[in-house]
């Protein structure tokens, strides 16, 4: 990625940039979006936005990388050997469709989906940047509960895996397809109360 300098001025602008990126990229799509009008919103020249980033594809996986921090921007949960591990795990769920609700989560997706209709290698770059991320702290949340057996041991991916899909389901598809609502607050306490069932129905510690 670009190194850029570290002056206030240098860094404000890049800043602007990035903001401006995310904006236009998320309303308009990746190929839609040109430098001159990132500039423009920026109050830039386009060889400024060159200087921070050294083309459009650079600039695309860095407003992503943002974007995504913003959202998982969370510390991971510290299981301890009093846990409430149930109620750990709910809120875990919790957060996580909190994110993947997230008006910007859904239209990153969409993105997601025009970059991969044509093979597009920013496809993986955009999956590392977001999915990936939050697939890592499940993953992290899982190693610690197989430590403290409070599920049972299995790959902490093939677990992060099963709860997503459980939560998300055939709906989420329709949602991404603009073919269903986004659940109501009611409706996401109701998928995780049953993602969380089954999940221990299967991960349960047998004694």
């Amino acid at each position: 990625m670009q190194t850029t300098s570290g002056r206030p001025k240098d860094l404000e602008k890049r800043a602007r940039i990035l903001q401006a990126a995310k904006s236009i990229f998320l309303k308009m799509g990746y190929h839609a979006t040109s430098m001159d009008q990132i500039a423009k919103e920026a109050a830039v020249t386009k060889l400024t936005v060159y200087n921070h980033f050294q083309d459009k594809a650079n600039l695309f996986t860095c407003a992503i990388e943002e974007s995504c921090e913003e959202s998982i921007r969370a510390k991971q949960f510290e299981l301890t050997p009093e846990s409430d591990f149930r109620q750990a795990l709910y809120l875990m769920c919790q957060r996580a469709l909190g994110v993947i609700y997230l008006p910007e989560a859904l239209k990153l997706d969409r993105v997601l989906f025009e970059l991969a209709a044509e093979q597009s290698p920013l496809t993986q770059q955009f999956f590392d940047a977001s999915h990936s991320r939050m697939g890592n702290v499940w993953c992290g949340f899982f190693e610690q509960a197989i430590t403290l057996n409070f599920i049972q041991a299995d790959d902490p991916l093939k677990q992060t895996e099963l709860i997503v899909a459980l939560m998300l389901g055939r709906r989420h598809h329709k949602v991404l397809l603009g073919l269903d609502s986004v659940p109501t607050t009611v409706e996401i306490e109701q998928m995780i109360e049953q993602a969380i069932e089954l999940f221990l129905l299967k991960y349960q510690p047998k004694f």
